[in-house]
């Protein structure tokens, strides 16, 4: 694994736009970052899949024991989510996508840091944008990239249009509209989405956006959500967390519309959990001789019996909000960030090093994407910091 640094292309922006990506630059910073890529061996590549496939089995075998065991309230779900959990998992709804997110330099195992399940996002740079840096850059030719997210999210979407045309979605759901959400304007939401409605179209499926503020909702069938058209919502990818859509005033109605089969959304309800840090406890607790799985407990007493580095991580945190890293029990102000998620329950993680470039300084987090429960590509992000957050770039990559 090796950082290595390159000229961008002519006009990068505007070819990176036509593609669909409007965020590539913030306060002139590029975010998109095509001066840099990474270099791996097949050898290193073949070790991000295993760790992938191994984690991704590891965390649904979680998910799984504590629906058994009847645990959900105590990973902060209330009534209504847990029927929704419950439901979702004993009919077997499959997914779409989730990236897993590793600590790896090149050596040793990849360690997990987090499963996002929920709403993933660098998904258009990951899946088509970094691959045409690699074609205009290394010719038309070129394959050697870990990156097979485009054609797996094509065949998952090709997958539920022929459940959803066997009625295997809900009879409401046979033939239906597949709505895609997210927050309107937001140029990374929407352009993520936009590629969701692309990739759904080449599927064969027909599409319709609706942002998530214009939902409504219709007393008529039992109770039923539609679009700023007043059209049914059916089927509904929306690119928005589930714990913030069943806190919403309309919550309790959506959890019955779901209940009722009338709407049936993507990520399913189950997926929740695998966003929601407290899972890799479970797992640890579960797996405890896993290469790949970081001891990570409830409280921070274990780390600091045995003065070991940790991280403290809020359960339902994004974008490196309110975590914080620990030395020898002390926070330095360059290894914690503020954010919205304060008020969270925690989880205190085992410290694991990103791989960093010591003449950049450069810290680089490795996202894997999971499309239809396999491993299919990989994504990074580089910052300045330990903590990955919002102002992390996203940098291509090859292997050889």
């Amino acid at each position: 694994m090796e950082r290595c640094l390159i000229s961008p292309r002519p006009h990068w922006q505007a070819r990176v736009e036509a593609e669909g990506m409007l965020w590539h630059t913030t306060s002139d910073v590029p975010y998109w970052n095509e001066g840099v890529f990474y270099r791996f061996t097949a050898a290193e590549i073949e070790t991000i899949h295993d760790a992938t496939e191994a984690c991704h089995r590891m965390a649904l075998s979680a998910v799984g024991a504590i629906i058994a065991e009847g645990t959900l309230s105590a990973y902060g779900y209330d009534a209504d989510a847990i029927r929704l959990i419950e439901q979702s998992w004993l009919r077997d709804e499959r997914d779409i996508y989730g990236r897993i997110d590793f600590a790896y330099d090149g050596s040793g195992s990849p360690k997990m840091l987090e499963y996002n399940g929920d709403t993933p996002t660098s998904l258009l740079e990951a899946a088509v944008v970094q691959w045409t840096w690699l074609t205009d850059t290394a010719g038309e030719g070129a394959t050697n990239q870990y990156n097979d997210i485009h054609r797996a999210l094509v065949e998952r979407m090709r997958a539920l249009k022929i459940e959803r045309d066997a009625g295997l979605l809900g009879g409401s759901q046979r033939q239906a509209v597949l709505h895609v959400s997210c927050v309107f304007p937001h140029d990374e939401d929407t352009g993520t989405v936009a590629y969701i409605e692309s990739v759904a179209r080449e599927a064969g499926l027909e599409v319709s956006f609706v942002p998530i503020d214009q939902i409504g909702f219709s007393e008529v069938e039992g109770g039923t959500f539609v679009d700023q058209y007043n059209v049914p919502i059916r089927l509904l990818f929306k690119l928005y967390p589930w714990d913030w859509l069943l806190a919403d005033d309309y919550g309790p109605k959506l959890a019955a519309a779901i209940l009722k089969h009338n709407i049936r959304l993507f990520e399913p309800a189950w997926k929740m959990l695998l966003s929601n840090k407290l899972l890799l406890v479970k797992m640890r607790d579960m797996y405890p001789d896993s290469p790949y799985l970081l001891d990570t407990q409830l409280s921070e007493r274990a780390f600091q019996a045995s003065d070991r580095a940790f991280v403290r991580k809020p359960a339902l945190g994004r974008e490196g909000q309110n975590v914080s890293v620990f030395r020898a029990g002390e926070v330095s102000p360059s290894e914690r960030t503020d954010g919205n998620y304060s008020d969270n329950a925690f989880v205190y993680q085992e410290f694991a090093s990103l791989f960093r470039d010591e003449p950049s300084g450069a810290y680089a987090l490795m996202g894997s994407w999971v499309i239809g429960g396999e491993p299919q590509g990989i994504g990074i992000r580089e910052s300045d910091h330990a903590i990955t957050d919002d102002r992390s770039r996203f940098v291509p990559h090859f292997f050889e």
